[in-house]
């Protein structure tokens, strides 16, 4: 599971950086007067709940069935709590650009759901080879 886990993160943190380099080109090239401080902050807080998703599905993949199915739920959940904390704070803190934060953060949430699939599918995928 180890080198399951060190190609999950790799690929994940290469996902995240080319998502984030991309999104930062597109915004300077169609919003160039837009103030992009907050920009950089997307990205690590997605990169960070993946990295998180990985460790403790990672260290935990030996559970039962119901335990590892109520793991992925609380994974989850944390994850959208995370989430919901940090968009109020950038409304209730920053409040500027919220409608191109909005759908900066919707995109980044897209593939961010996108490959948290791919990780559930590899650590499921590798759990079911080991249980052979």
């Amino acid at each position: 599971m180890q080198k399951v886990s060190n190609k999950l993160l790799s690929l994940f943190a290469l996902v995240m950086l080319a998502t984030g380099l991309g999104g930062r080109g597109i915004l300077r090239n169609f919003f160039p007067n837009l103030d992009l401080n907050w920009y950089p902050y997307i990205p690590a807080v997605f990169l960070i709940l993946g990295i998180g998703t990985i460790f403790i599905l990672a260290k935990n993949y030996k559970l039962e069935g119901k335990k590892l199915v109520n793991l992925y739920l609380i994974v989850k959940l944390l994850k959208m709590f995370v989430v919901m904390i940090y968009v109020l704070g950038f409304y209730f803190i920053v409040k500027a650009d919220l409608r191109i934060f909005g759908i900066v953060f919707a995109l980044f949430y897209a593939v961010y759901i996108a490959s948290e699939f791919y990780i559930f599918y590899t650590i499921e995928k590798q759990i079911k080879k080991e249980a052979k």
